[in-house]
C-alpha cells in the first residue's frame, strides 16, 4: 500500500511514516493541502492520512478537492481535537474514517489493513470485468488463423508494462487492439489516452502532449496539464507514430529511457508512469532510411511488436465480422437484426476493402439506413443478380476459404493440403492468389 501522510508539524509527520514504513507501508509525505494535491498529481497514492488542521486549509478543504477527481483515494482524517461534531462532518464530507491523535497505531495499521483488503478485493472485482470485457472484444478481431496469433500476442504482452508497436494499414484495427491491451493491463480503471500525431499542428503538439506552466509563451494564461501527464497510471495510445515531428521524437525518447518529463515552462520534471502503446500505418524502415524517423526511437518502440494484417489476406474473417458489426449497429439503433440473403454476405468476401473493418462498417452503416426495418439488408443492390460480375467472384472466394481451412487443418503444410485437395501444390498456390479460373474442380 502506499499511504500519503498531509501534517503540517513535521515532526510528527516523520514519526508516523517511519512506524508506517517499519509495517511495509510505502510513504509519501505532505505538509499541506497544496503540497498533497502536487503529490497526487504526479504520484498515485492507495490512501491518505491528513490532519484537519493544516496551514493552507483544511482537511475538508482537501476532501473537497477530491470530488474533482475520476477516482480519488480513501481519506482518514486525524486531529487533536476530535469531537462528535468533526466526526460527523468528516464522514458527511467523504472521508472513510476519522481518528484522534495522539494516534494510536495498532487501530491505525488494523484499519489500513482492512483497507487494504477492500482495496484487492475491488481491484480483483475490476481486472475480472475488464478481462471478460476484453475476451468478448478479442473475438471481434475475427476467427482466422492469421488474427489468433494477434490475439495471442495480445495476451502475451498486456499484462506487461512493455512499449508495444502496432502496425498495420488504416481501418484494420489497430485503436481497437490498444484499447484491448490497456482493458487487460493492470491499470485498466486508469485513464487510456488517445493521441492522433498526424491530427494534431506541429506548433501546438508539443504542448498537447506535454502540457505548460503559465505564461511559458504567448496565449499560455493557465498551468495546462498535457496528455503525458492525463494517462497518469494508464495507457498512452500514439497513434500514427510516424507522422511525429523529429525534434519531439528525442524528446519522446527521453521520456521513455528515463520515464520523466518537463512541461514547458517548468523548472522541475514530473514523473512518467503510463504503459505507451504506439501505431503506424506507415513502413518505419522506410522513413527511418529518409531521416524522417530516429532509429533509437524505433528500437524503443518496438520492445514488443504485432502486425495487423488487412481484411483482404484474411478474407475468412470479413462474414463473421460484418455478422458481428451488424449485431453491434442494431443494438446501437434499437432496431431487430434484418434479413440478409447469403449471396449479399459472399458479395462482401469478394470485395478488397482497402479501408479494412473501418470501410466494412460504413459500408453495413449505409446499408442500414437506406433500407427499411422490415426489409432485407442490401450491402450491393447487383449482388442479387448473380453479383452483377458472375458467379464466377463467389465460387473463387469460396474456393479459397475451402484451401485455407485444409491448410489449417493440416497444420499449414501445404503440401498434405494439396494431397488432400486432389491438386498440385502449385495449382494450390495460384488458387490463393486469387489466379485461377472459376471452371475449376473445386467449382463443378
Amino acid at each position: 500500500m502506499k499511504l500519503l501522510i498531509v501534517e503540517d508539524e513535521a515532526v510528527i509527520r516523520r514519526s508516523i511514516a517511519a512506524r508506517m514504513e517499519e509495517e511495509g507501508v510505502e510513504v509519501r509525505q505532505a505538509a499541506g493541502v497544496s503540497a498533497a494535491l502536487e503529490v497526487m498529481r504526479i504520484d498515485a497514492v492507495d490512501a491518505v492520512l491528513c490532519d484537519v488542521h493544516l496551514p493552507d486549509g483544511d482537511g475538508f478543504d482537501l476532501l473537497r478537492a477530491f470530488k474533482g477527481m475520476a477516482d480519488p483515494p480513501p481519506c482518514i482524517l486525524m486531529t487533536a481535537f476530535g469531537n462528535r461534531d468533526i466526526a460527523s462532518r468528516a464522514l458527511q464530507e467523504g472521508a472513510l474514517d476519522y481518528v484522534a491523535k495522539p494516534l494510536r497505531f495498532d487501530e491505525l495499521l488494523a484499519r489500513l489493513q482492512r483497507l487494504e483488503e477492500e482495496l484487492r478485493l475491488k481491484q480483483r472485482l475490476h481486472e475480472t470485468r475488464s478481462s471478460n470485457m476484453a475476451q468478448g472484444e478479442l473475438a471481434m478481431l475475427g476467427d482466422s488463423q492469421r488474427m489468433e496469433q494477434v490475439r495471442s500476442s495480445v495476451r502475451q504482452v498486456a499484462t506487461g508494462h512493455s512499449t508495444v508497436l502496432l502496425e498495420g494499414e488504416t481501418g484494420v484495427g489497430k485503436g481497437v487492439i490498444a484499447r484491448l491491451l490497456h482493458n487487460l493491463s493492470a491499470g485498466a480503471e486508469r485513464p487510456f489516452v488517445r493521441v492522433n500525431c498526424a491530427a494534431i499542428p506541429e506548433a501546438l503538439i508539443e504542448s498537447e502532449l506535454f502540457g505548460h506552466k503559465r505564461g511559458a509563451f504567448t496565449g499560455a494564461e493557465q498551468d495546462k496539464p498535457g496528455l503525458l501527464a492525463e494517462a497518469e497510471g494508464g495507457t498512452l495510445f500514439l497513434d500514427e507514430i510516424g507522422d511525429l515531428p523529429l525534434h519531439l521524437q528525442a524528446k519522446l525518447l527521453h521520456v521513455l529511457d528515463d520515464r520523466h518529463f518537463r512541461p514547458l515552462g517548468a523548472v522541475k520534471e514530473q514523473q512518467f508512469s503510463a504503459r505507451v502503446v504506439a501505431a503506424t500505418n506507415v513502413g518505419i524502415a522506410q522513413r527511418i532510411a529518409e531521416g524522417r524517423f530516429r532509429q533509437d526511437l524505433f528500437y524503443r518502440l518496438n520492445v514488443m511488436h504485432i502486425v495487423v494484417p488487412p481484411l483482404r489476406q484474411r478474407s475468412e474473417d470479413i462474414v463473421p465480422l460484418a455478422m458481428r458489426l451488424t449485431a453491434e449497429l442494431c443494438e446501437q439503433w434499437g432496431r431487430k437484426i434484418p434479413q440478409v440473403a447469403s449471396e449479399q454476405w459472399m458479395w462482401l468476401e469478394t470485395q478488397p476493402w482497402p479501408g479494412n473493418a473501418r470501410e466494412l462498417r460504413n459500408t453495413i452503416e449505409r446499408a442500414m439506413m437506406v433500407c427499411a426495418s422490415d426489409q432485407p439488408l442490401l450491402f450491393h443492390h447487383g449482388a442479387t443478380d448473380a453479383l452483377s460480375h458472375g458467379l464466377n467472384e463467389v465460387v473463387r472466394a469460396f474456393e479459397r476459404r475451402y484451401i485455407r481451412q485444409t491448410i489449417v487443418d493440416c497444420g499449414d503444410d501445404k503440401v498434405k493440403a494439396a494431397a488432400r485437395l486432389g491438386v498440385g501444390v502449385s495449382t494450390l498456390y495460384r488458387k490463393l492468389e486469387g489466379n485461377c479460373s472459376a471452371h475449376s474442380r473445386f467449382s463443378r
